[in-house]
């Protein structure tokens, strides 16, 4: 695992540029503006809240307090998401995609002009807008880091390449998981709600199972990205690609994603503290820089792991690459 770390993060050093995206980017959602969707969150909110108030004091049903209802939670919890609507800025759906990358999670906009949005065409318009582009820089991110991991010569022209069939790719891979678990997760969530009017223990154990169903798919999908940009694979054979390559060396996987966590989850910490305790604007500088190459050095090691691990290895010590 120390090798496969040490090799990711080589990557990053031989193709430094890839750490100016998720840097530009965070840096445009710390100092850039901020869009509020709250004109429209509150009404929709609102009118759950009523409906919900309405639903409790209906005298056909049960008292509010024998369902676990009460007027105060309901305001309570109304009141909340109305102001953790101000504080999200539209703007961070650029990574909210299977390509996002790196950010600071606690980052904040230091922007005090908050425009609104008022109307549900343009929210939807700018919230199509910022996951495609969000999507084209993913894409350019993760080219440079297959194009560094390995080792091949480019740099970001030759990253740039790979982002229209990798993006089409990856919606594609998004589109067929998406379709796998209607197909058969909706029926086993149905399942498991009617089952827990009957028999609650019975359905508490199909949730722990559910669980592990999606924890089981989780690792055994982990590879699938890097399998689109390092090998140029389409959708159903980076599935295949990513599976095969865990269960050939599941333990090895297995503690390669943990570790990515863990140490994804120490690091953050980390930035939290230095936002907090160095005087601004250095630690929040200090936090994006830091957190843009540890993060960057964690996917390439995934690339790394998958390239030394499905691909054959020539006598000379050096991968061979199946580059579409």
């Amino acid at each position: 695992m120390i090798e496969t770390l040490s090799a990711g993060y080589a990557a990053v050093n031989r193709q430094p540029w890839v750490l100016l995206l998720p840097i530009l980017l965070n840096v445009f959602l710390w100092l850039g503006p901020h869009v509020s969707y709250s004109p429209l969150v509150g009404p929709v909110v609102t009118s759950a809240s009523e409906w919900t108030r309405r639903m409790a004091v209906d005298p056909g049903r049960a008292a509010p307090e024998a369902q676990g209802i009460s007027v105060a939670d309901v305001d309570q919890a109304r009141q909340w998401l109305i102001a953790r609507s101000d504080d999200v800025n539209g703007f961070e759906a650029l990574v909210w995609s299977p390509l996002g990358m790196p950010s600071l999670p606690s980052l904040s906009t230091t922007s005090e002009d908050i425009a609104f949005v008022n109307g549900w065409g343009d929210g939807i318009a700018l919230l199509g807008a910022c996951l495609g582009l969000g999507l084209l820089l993913g894409g350019w991110f993760y080219g440079g880091l297959a194009v560094a991991s390995q080792n091949a010569p480019g740099g970001p022209l030759a990253a740039g390449r790979r982002v229209p069939r990798g993006v089409i790719d990856v919606i594609g891979l998004v589109a067929v998981l998406l379709g796998v678990s209607m197909l058969l997760g909706v029926p086993v969530v149905l399942l498991i709600g009617f089952t827990a009017l009957v028999s609650p223990p019975v359905a508490v154990l199909g949730s722990v199972l559910l669980i592990a169903g999606l924890l089981f798919a989780t690792v055994h999908l982990f590879f699938s990205v890097a399998a689109i940009f390092v090998s140029g694979a389409g959708p159903l054979a980076a599935i295949q690609g990513s599976v095969g390559t865990v269960r050939r060396h599941l333990w090895s996987s297995i503690a390669l994603i943990l570790l990515t966590w863990l140490i994804l989850a120490g690091m953050g910490r980390v930035w939290d503290l230095l936002g907090s305790y160095v005087p601004a604007p250095f630690g929040v500088l200090l936090g994006i820089l830091g957190n843009a190459y540890v993060a960057s050095g964690l996917i390439a090691a995934g690339m790394v792991f998958y390239i030394q691990r499905s691909q054959p290895v020539s006598a000379s010590g050096a991968v061979n690459n199946i580059n579409s």
